[in-house]
This record gives structure tokens, C-alpha cells and sequence, in this order.
């Protein structure tokens, strides 16, 4: 069954009439009969009753012929449509990885939200990772993009990532220390401190290590043996530890955030496997791009 058999089919259906339809498609009226018995020849039964008096009229099996076969074209339209906007990165699915604890109000949070208004045929799904795993599940496949901040990216090969935004770093300190959370304080107002540091990333401990020896004294050190359980210990005011307001432990009583001059601003990186060809990353990323040079 060819488009030319197709489009006489459909046009004898809509007239009743073989001269009217032959003349509708620009064919000659014998050809356009031949076409329509050899498409009954095909199928395998009479499509059309035709009569002198009474003129043509769809047989039962034509009307479901005729049914079947436009509503067969109507689902591989929308089919067709629904692949072009897969293809656009317009729907489909994104799994997005964020570290757990994050706060809802957060900056990932609020760009997650936008692209889900933007993109509504995206199916988004968040999947709360440990901070290890934000790298882990864009390798191993079960995230497409992860928020991840910039100073405890591995590089590894397979990863690429993009500076999306900033946010201001603090120092979690417990209540009972004294320290006021509206006033700025220098590392060394921190030395009798014990400092909650992660084994997770050696890096990022060496680097804290040595902005206290800069301030002119050595830390006192608790290592944790993750980012959770370090700041599980900052919440219940075990010691003192770096991270932004954007966590869950903002609320905590036992602790208070307070800023330290020589605490470098976080910046927060969207990252991806390089081999991931989900249309819907470039999409995400086109969006924050966009909004960042709004701002």
C-alpha cells in the first residue's frame, strides 16, 4: 500500500464520488479506478459498493480501513512530533544529581525549578547523592548532570563541567563559642577551635590546613570520614567546618554561620559525562547560561 493508493483511498472516501475524487488529485478518472482496484486487490476485500443509482458507498471494512489508516498517520504525526523535541532536548528525561541536604531554596534548586516551568515535556528527576557520588553517578550512567562544587572536582577525563553560579561561603561554628552570626571574623579568631575536616578530599583539607598556618596557627583537626557525617558533627556542635548557607543545617541549634575574611566564595560547577548525549544537558545548561548573563 503506496502513498499514491493511499491518497486515491482517502480521497474517494472523502467525495463518493470516483469522477470528483480522480479530478481532486489531478488523475484521469480510469486510472484513478484502476489505483482503487488494485488497492482492494491488495487488501483483500471490497472497500467501496458502487451502483448507478445510489453511487459509491464504503463498505464496512473500507469505513475500518479508512479509520484505522488516518488515525495510524494522526499517532505517527505525534510520534514524529515528540521525536523532533527529543531530538531538541524538549522532552524525554533528565536526571539531575544534588547533594544531599541541600536546602529547597537553594541556587540549584531555583534553576532546577525554571527549567521545569520552561520545559514542562521534560520529565525531571532529582537524585540526592553523597558528595563522592555526584562524580560516581555521572560515570556510571545513573546521572545526567550534577551540581557540583568547584573545588572538589576530580578533572577526571570523562567529566565536563561549566561554572553556573556562585555562592557565599561560611564558617558553622557552635553556639556556644560566642560567635555572633552578623559579624566578620578572621581564621585566627578560630584557633581554639577544633576544625571538622572529610577524608573524602585530601585536597581540599591541605588547602584549609594552609590558610591557618597563614593566619598564624596550626588547627586542631576531628576527620570525618565524609562530607555527611562532617557536617552531622558541625550540627551537633562537635567543631567548626567550611560550607554555605544552602544546607540543610542552616536551621541547626546547636550552631551558628559566620563569616571568615579569608574564606574564599564557592563556586558551584554543572557537570556531565562527556559521552552522555542527552539532548536535554545542552538545554539545562543553554538555560543557566542564559539567566547568568541576564543577571
Amino acid at each position: 500500500m503506496n502513498d499514491l493508493l493511499i491518497e486515491c483511498f482517502r480521497a474517494a472516501t472523502e467525495t463518493l464520488n470516483f469522477t470528483v475524487a480522480a479530478q481532486k488529485i489531478h488523475m484521469s478518472q480510469p486510472a484513478f479506478s484502476r489505483n482503487i482496484a488494485s488497492l482492494e486487490e491488495e487488501v483483500g476485500f471490497k472497500l467501496f459498493w458502487r451502483s448507478k443509482q445510489n453511487g459509491s458507498r464504503l463498505t464496512p471494512a473500507g469505513a475500518a480501513l479508512y479509520n484505522g489508516l488516518f488515525e495510524i498517520e494522526r499517532q505517527y504525526s505525534d510520534l514524529l512530533e515528540r521525536a523532533k523535541q527529543i531530538s531538541r532536548g524538549e522532552a524525554g528525561r533528565l536526571v539531575i544529581g544534588i547533594l544531599g541536604g541541600v536546602c529547597l531554596d537553594s541556587k540549584s534548586f531555583q534553576h532546577i525549578m525554571m527549567f521545569r516551568e520552561r520545559y514542562p515535556q521534560v520529565e525531571v528527576e532529582l537524585k540526592s547523592c553523597t558528595l563522592k557520588g555526584l562524580e560516581d553517578d555521572l560515570l556510571k550512567g545513573s546521572c545526567d548532570i550534577s551540581f557540583i562544587m568547584s573545588n572538589i572536582l576530580r578533572h577526571r577525563e570523562e567529566i565536563l563541567f561549566e561554572k553556573v553560579f556562585t555562592v557565599e561561603s561560611f564558617f558553622m561554628v557552635p553556639k556556644v563559642s560566642g560567635f555572633a552570626s552578623d559579624a566578620t571574623y578572621s581564621l585566627y579568631d578560630l584557633r581554639n577551635e577544633i576544625f571538622i575536616l572529610s577524608e573524602e578530599f585530601p585536597e581540599v583539607n591541605e588547602n584549609m590546613i594552609r590558610l591557618c598556618q597563614s593566619a598564624g596557627f596550626e588547627p586542631k583537626i576531628k576527620m570525618a570520614p565524609d562530607y555527611e557525617t562532617k557536617m552531622l558533627w558541625a550540627d551537633l556542635g562537635m567543631g567548626v567546618t567550611g560550607n554555605t548557607r544552602d544546607h540543610y543545617t542552616r536551621n541547626s541549634r546547636n550552631a551558628n554561620f559566620i563569616r571568615v575574611k579569608e574564606l574564599s566564595d564557592m563556586d558551584f560547577s554543572l557537570a556531565w559525562n562527556k559521552e552522555n548525549y542527552n539532548p536535554a544537558i545542552a538545554l539545562f545548561y543553554s538555560m543557566i547560561e542564559e539567566v547568568t548573563n541576564a543577571d
